[in-house]
């Protein structure tokens, strides 16, 4: 005995020690042979550059290869992957059991009188109804109700973070247009002023080497020296940050395309015409394409969704579980009479618990909805205003650009007068190298401007949200991506923009209050005639038929009302005044016009508006009517 227990604890800590997990760091040979595939994998599988790179070849590139859009494909698929498998989950449940056991002894029993808890001392007695070996196996299919509803509802919300998912790669794709848009033409600079810049900054640094020389030997005044030394440093700092800032522009690019950075690839002359372009959408169409496409705007009405489907999820747990068991069941045991059978039945659960939190639940489901609105709310508010900053600072890029186009050509001339001069001495030569670096700055200056419409073009693109690809292109080649963006882009240079879909009546008409109450009957009373213009409403003969007017003003005071319209008679169309109830009170409202469309009745009221902009209490909006009485109006 006292061995089997020195062997039960022998046991029972070799088992706990096994148990034990000690950190494992990772070994330096780990590190490296890690390093070196990732090396490989990163710029491998890819096609290779043989030619110069256009932009939209670079474009392609980076659509195809630049890991944070792969991560986002990669992510798309990783949660439309969780949809099967949330579909999966709403399938009742099926399960196939099987097992086996001995005992060491058999297991006897006996029973007791139920009256006088009396026990027979008779071995005849005890009596067993179990093998002391024996097999058993099952198979249950089983199907809760209230985990279908919960599944149900958990894989309509996955099948909207699929769409989120979706959305975020536009989001990155959005990026990526604006950054490369902004390095392809850093870049092209770069090519174009780097070999200008280093002959200029030797040729600074030798006349600096000159002037030392001559401080030296003081062949000249000491005051003329140092500020000839000065200026000659002055434009050394402004060519070696000039020239800092321009060695940045390929690397940021080739990593953006995923090129190895060191890469000597070459880029071709930009398909960009060096005319800037001119946006042909007015600001207000600009707003709508960005309140329409912004990826952010849309994924937060995924959320919406996503919240609203918590919410009745949240109701389902509150409900009673019921759930419907049907079993086959197997058991070898000899003393049966049937070892194979079938079982079914019902069963219902109630956590009576969840009643009390309840109200706290739906509280906080509802909450998260409302969260998820003012989220898109404040989203739209701020791609208003990145639309409209993007736009000004395109304004300013295209002043910014004719301005250096001026002074480029300024300084190019006074650079070709300096330079046709012969005289050869100290201030002569300062002031040659004072203009050639002018004249540089000025260059640069200018392709900067450019460059910079290009960059508000891109943060406008970016803020709208719009998508230059469509479908799969991941099974196409580069060129044929850059063919395709080409054809997409060359319109959005041009400023043409794809079109909205046609706004619904009902969702354009202006609501009446926000009361929950239904309007009081409404009737027309004609003002008493003044002129021909009143005469085209008439009182006993109106019309059935659906029309729009324009809300001027209202008034608890038809007197008011009545002023408001004499005094602006001559600029109002087929006048009325509308009398309605609002809460016990009557309320006079003056309208104008009969339009057959919304933006008809737009129309009119934005040419109107400036006429009455001196009125302070006239509320212009337009409004529907059905024959002479407002159907919807606006107080």
């Amino acid at each position: 005995m006292q061995y089997s227990k020195k062997l039960i604890v022998l046991l029972l800590a070799t088992s706990l020690n096994g148990c034990a997990i000690d950190p494992m760091p990772i070994q330096d040979d780990e590190r490296l042979a890690s390093m070196l595939k990732d090396q490989t994998e990163i710029y491998g599988k890819q096609e290779p550059i043989t030619a110069p790179l256009t932009f939209y070849d670079a474009l392609a590139r980076a659509l195809k290869y630049n890991f944070d859009h792969r991560l986002t494909v990669m992510e798309a698929v990783l949660q439309d992957t969780q949809l099967e498998v949330a579909t999966i989950n709403m399938l009742p449940k099926l399960a196939v059991n099987a097992g086996y056991s001995a005992r060491e002894k058999q297991a006897g029993s006996s029973s007791v009188n139920y009256f006088d808890q009396s026990q027979t001392a008779q071995l005849s007695k005890y009596s067993t109804s179990q093998d002391a070996v024996r097999g058993t196996a099952d198979i249950a299919f089983a199907w809760n109700v209230l985990d279908f509803g919960v599944s149900y509802y958990q894989a309509k919300q996955q099948a909207n973070r699929v769409l989120i998912a979706q959305e975020r790669k536009r989001k990155v794709v959005n990026n990526l247009i604006k950054d490369v848009l902004n390095a392809y033409w850093a870049a092209s600079m770069a090519d174009h002023l780097l070999p200008k810049i280093e002959p200029a900054l030797k040729q600074a640094e030798h006349a600096l080497e000159l002037s030392k020389t001559v401080e030296k030997d003081r062949l000249q005044p000491m005051l003329s020296v140092l500020e000839y030394q000065r200026s000659l440093l002055r434009i050394i700092d402004q060519l070696k940050k000039l020239k800092a800032d321009l060695s940045l522009a390929r690397p940021k690019l080739a990593g953006l395309i995923n090129a190895p950075i060191h890469s000597d690839f070459k880029l071709d002359q930009p398909e960009i015409s060096a005319v800037p372009p001119v946006l042909k959408e007015k600001m207000e169409e600009l707003e709508k394409l960005g309140l329409f496409y912004r990826p952010e705007l849309r994924e937060e009405m995924y959320q919406e969704r996503i919240s609203r489907d918590e919410v009745w999820k949240e109701m389902l747990k509150i409900l009673p579980g019921l759930t419907i068991p049907l079993s086959g069941n197997w058991d070898s045991n000899s003393y049966l009479v049937y070892d194979m059978w079938m079982e079914a039945g019902v069963r219902t659960t109630f956590n009576l618990v969840n009643l009390i939190a309840a109200p706290k639940i739906w509280t906080s489901a509802e909450t998260q909805v409302e969260v998820a609105k003012t989220r898109r709310k404040a989203l739209s508010v701020a791609t208003l205003v990145q639309i409209n900053v993007g736009y000004q600072q395109y304004l300013k890029a295209l002043d910014s650009y004719n301005s250096a186009n001026e002074l480029n050509k300024v300084d190019q001339g006074i650079f070709k007068v300096i330079s046709d001069t012969t005289e050869s001495d100290a201030g002569s030569e300062l002031e040659k190298i004072h203009a050639a670096t002018s004249a540089l700055a000025s260059q640069l200056e200018k392709e900067q401007s450019l460059a910079e419409i290009y960059s508000a073009l891109g943060n406008i693109y970016a803020s709208i949200g719009l998508n230059p690809v469509d479908g799969d292109i991941e099974n196409i080649t580069v060129r044929t991506l850059a063919v395709k963006l080409e054809k997409r882009l060359e319109h959005w240079y041009k400023g043409e923009f794809p079109k909205l879909p046609d706004e619904p009546k009902e969702a354009s008409t202006p609501v009446a209050t926000n009361k929950a109450v239904t309007p009081a009957p409404v009737t027309v009373n004609t003002p008493p005639a003044a002129s021909n213009t009143d005469k085209a409403v008439d009182t006993q003969k109106t019309s059935t038929a659906e029309h729009y007017a324009i809300q001027l003003m209202s008034s608890d005071k038809e007197s008011d009302v009545t002023h408001f319209m004499e005094k602006w008679r001559a600029d109002l169309s087929t006048p009325s005044i509308v009398n309605r109830s609002e809460q016990s009170k009557p309320l006079f409202i003056l309208v104008s016009g009969n339009y057959s469309s919304l933006t008809e009745a737009q129309q009119a009221l934005d040419n109107l508006a400036p006429k009455l902009k001196e009125n302070r209490r006239n509320r212009l909006v337009p409004v529907k009517m059905s024959g002479d009485v407002l159907a919807l109006s606006q107080n």
